[in-house]
């Protein structure tokens, strides 16, 4: 597996998803600390609270949450592409809220993994 920045590295999107179903949900967690650590990793600053998402997310009956991946995925945008695409963002907050949040992960995931593996590639 291709390994970014300290320890970032591409995972299997496949794995996540499955080991999220067969934990009912709970993999999960583990996925939305994985990323947040990952992309504070590759931004260079800590700009994603895992404690602050869940403290948030609770108060606010999961609405920060939704905000939350739209930033994440704001800020996976700018990273791997260079620029933001607010259709795609606003449509994975709106899938957030509606309990699709593994199909958010997986696009995040997704982002990473490509961020990665265009960067450990060899350049002539």
């Amino acid at each position: 597996m291709a390994k970014g920045k300290a320890g970032v590295r591409v995972h299997s999107i496949f794995l996540d998803i499955l080991f999220t179903i067969l934990t009912f949900g709970l993999f999960n967690l583990w996925v939305q600390i994985r990323q947040c650590l990952d992309v504070n990793e590759l931004l260079g600053r800590d700009k994603f609270s895992i404690l602050k998402m869940i403290i948030f997310s609770i108060l606010t009956f999961g609405l920060y949450f939704c905000y939350y991946e739209y930033k994440m995925t704001h800020e996976l945008h700018v990273l791997v592409k260079g620029q933001e695409d607010a259709a795609v963002e606003i449509m994975l907050a709106v899938m957030t809220f509606f309990c699709l949040w593994f199909i958010v992960d997986s696009y995040q995931q997704n982002l990473l993994n490509q961020h990665l593996l265009k960067n450990s590639l060899p350049r002539n």
